[in-house]
């Protein structure tokens, strides 16, 4: 039972994060979104070597809730309607080329199991 409540609580701390990350930082490029996405993979790269209940709480629920495909996707989008295809284009790319290097840095960096 304490993993559930805690899975819920950590997970809605990490959809808050996002959120405020967002609300802060997204004004004419979607940085609170690409940080926080860079900061989870980072992140996770680290948990990696953790133990099941860890990695679910954490991992799953924390990470998953604050670095969220469906923000990035709805930003890319958001600067396509905007006519801003060549923004948009950096900004896929560069998520994607930031967040595997944040996830492999992490992983790098993790304790040994």
């Amino acid at each position: 039972m304490i993993t559930v409540l805690a899975f819920a609580v950590v997970g809605a701390v990490g959809a808050l994060l996002r959120a405020e990350a967002g609300r802060r930082l997204n004004r004419s490029f979607p940085t609170g979104t690409l940080a926080v996405n860079v900061a989870g993979a980072f992140a996770l790269g680290l948990l990696s070597a953790s133990a099941p209940p860890t990695l679910t709480v954490l991992g799953v629920a924390g990470l998953g809730a604050m670095s969220t495909f469906s923000s990035f996707a709805r930003d890319a989008v958001a600067l396509l309607e905007q006519r801003r295809a060549v923004t948009a284009t950096l900004y896929v790319w560069g998520t994607v080329v930031l967040g595997l290097t944040a996830a492999g840095a992490g992983l790098t960096l993790a304790p040994a199991a």
